[in-house]
């Protein structure tokens, strides 16, 4: 037991020698000194460009080796920086761009605008290099559309002949977008009169990076940006390039170029003039031209021709305002088969079908030239407007009363209208709700209305009346554009007469379709009746065969009557009508006492 004891003793102080010698040969080193980039809180980053003086990062570094007073930091597309970019310096431990300068530079390096891209960073003192981070970051555009032709040098002269074919092509780039880009960017193209900063531009839908337009389609647009028909002027062409985004849009906005344009007159001249010795009343001067007003969106009027050349001029006594036959075949116009090119150095119009009198009709909406049948008596694009609504006393929104205002003269419709402080309409054909014309219609086709109309506002735009209720003698005409209101005009004892029988083509002895003769003067009633040889009988109340006056009753009240009119001794001595079947004018004049035919 002593022994063992001891042993024990000796064999613990060998154990703590034998540790105290491996110790002191044990080498200690401490880490060896770095220049590290420490790693970013953020990975993805996405720039504001509502927010360009914003932090858009920081990266701090930690030198370990005291590289130097100075730190260059370097940016690379690429992992291994085969051509790193400077983006700054630094000399403290950390190094901060704002999200413009940042936004530069990535453009600078080949990123494309709001697609995202891959950047390495990296920091050097000297011949010392960090390890590098990488961000992936979306940018924003900085640089502007430029539009790359036409150029300020582009001069073009609009022609109404060439309505459809090309008149301007624009093309742009976008430097900032590659090909491939994902972005959606709108592209306006804004045109303005030179000079107004583009205050009051027309613009344009543009798909990709061009834009055309037609002769017709420009011509409309230079005309709404404030450029004078028939002159020469500055035009200033922009692009208008827009990002919707949550944050707000982003609009940016070529340079623009200028250019010159010439753009051709779409206002109708108030009356088209013919003269030629195909217009027999007119020769090849200017002392007595064919005159035909513009109503509306057409000229018309009767006229005597025979087999000759004519002309159409927009302004009297100048020969230079001349429309030929070309012209309307260029822009478009179907013209009648009796009209012709005549082929006469100077291409008028010939007349090829059976000399006499024609109504002769210009349409310009329809675009159309046609010859037919003399017109006898006033001339109108209709026998009458209807008139319909609340603020119509004997009207109403109903078919059932519509109020007629008659053609009284060419291009005028006049009568007597009761009205209130409601709303109405003025319809082209009794019964159809599709051919009513309202306030804006008569006021964009430049007629000066009444002061006492005025737009209702009603969801249709139909005619308010604002004034005093009561019966006014109203007016509309076409040819002057003018809609007035008037004292009432005690001219007649009733609106109108009406006329039924078998000698009324399209009458017959019912009341579904009366002819009618409206007031159109002081006792006088007049308007186109189409007769066959038989009877008829004149009504002063729609509807009511006790209003009838027959032959005798005229004839005992002292009238002299148009000798192609006899007593139809039918039991009711109705009127009997003898002469040739067709179309006439028939007035009666309730004043001097006569019924004639014309």
């Amino acid at each position: 037991m002593k022994f063992n004891k001891i042993s024990a003793l000796i064999l613990s102080l060998f154990l703590v020698f034998v540790a105290c010698e491996t110790e002191e040969s044990i080498d200690i080193t401490t880490p060896e000194a770095s220049f590290t980039l420490l790693e970013p809180a953020i990975s993805n980053i996405n720039l504001n460009y509502n927010l360009p003086n914003n932090e858009a990062f920081t990266i701090v570094w930690n030198d370990q080796l005291d590289s130097g007073d100075s730190y260059i930091v370097e940016l690379s597309p690429d992992a291994l920086f085969e051509n790193p970019t400077v983006i700054g310096s630094s000399s403290t431990d950390r190094f901060t761009m704002t999200v413009a300068e940042f936004n530069n530079t990535l453009l600078g390096a080949g990123a494309d605008a709001f697609e995202p891209f891959t950047v390495f960073m990296r920091v050097t003192a000297g011949s010392i290099t960090t390890n590098s981070v990488s961000f992936s970051v979306s940018s924003y555009s900085e640089a502007i559309p430029v539009i790359t032709s036409p150029d300020n040098t582009f001069e073009i002269v609009l022609l109404e002949t060439t309505l459809n074919d090309e008149a301007i092509a624009v093309s742009w780039e976008d430097p900032d977008f590659g090909e491939n880009t994902t972005v959606t960017v709108n592209y306006e193209i804004q045109f303005a009169q030179a000079g107004t900063d583009f205050a009051s531009a027309v613009s344009e839908i543009a798909e990709g990076m061009t834009y055309t337009s037609t002769h017709e389609a420009f011509n409309e647009i230079v005309l709404n940006a404030g450029l004078t028909a028939e002159e020469a002027a500055s035009l200033d062409v922009r692009i208008k390039a827009t990002i919707e985004m949550d944050g707000g849009n982003m609009e940016r906005y070529s340079d623009p170029i200028t250019i010159t344009v010439t753009p051709f007159n779409i206002e109708l001249a108030p009356v088209l003039y013919i003269v030629g010795a195909g217009a027999v009343d007119a020769g090849w001067d200017w002392a007595t031209p064919v005159e035909l007003p513009l109503q509306g969106t057409k000229y018309s009027g009767n006229i005597n021709l025979i087999n000759d050349a004519f002309r159409f001029f927009t302004v009297a006594e100048d020969w230079g305002s001349g429309l030929n036959y070309p012209y309307y075949e260029a822009v478009g116009y179907t013209i009648d088969s009796n009209l012709v090119n005549a082929l006469d150095g100077d291409s008028n119009f010939q007349f090829t079908g059976t000399p006499g009198e024609y109504f002769i009709e210009i349409d310009t909406e329809a675009k159309t030239i046609t010859l037919g049948p003399p017109v006898v008596g006033p001339n109108c694009n209709f026998d009458q407007l209807w008139l319909v609504g609340a603020g119509i006393a004997d009207a109403g929104w109903a078919w059932d009363t519509p109020v007629a205002l008659p053609c009284t003269g060419n291009g005028t419709y006049s009568g007597n209208v009761a009205l209130i402080n409601d709303a109405f309409r003025f319809f082209n054909v009794n019964g159809d709700w599709g051919t009513g014309t309202n306030y804006p219609t008569y006021e964009g086709m430049g007629y000066t209305i009444d002061s006492n109309f005025s737009n209702a506002m009603d969801g249709d735009s139909n005619f308010s009346f604002n004034g005093t209720p009561g019966t006014y003698f109203l007016t509309v005409d076409d040819i002057n554009k003018t809609i007035t209101l008037g004292p009432e005009q005690l001219q007649c004892e009733y609106e109108q007469l009406y006329l039924v029988g078998a000698g009324v083509v399209g009458t017959g002895w019912d009341w579904a379709n009366p002819a009618i003769l409206s007031c159109t003067g002081a006792g006088i009633y007049s308007g186109e009746v189409e007769f066959t040889n038989d009877a008829f009988r004149f009504f002063t109340v729609n509807g009511d065969w006790g209003t009838g006056t027959n032959y005798p009753t005229y004839e005992n009240e002292g009238y002299i009557i148009d000798a192609n009119f006899s007593n139809a001794m039918d039991g009711d001595s109705n009127f009997s009508f003898d002469g040739t079947p067709g179309t006439y004018t028939l007035t009666v004049d309730t004043l001097n006492l006569t019924i004639t035919l014309d």
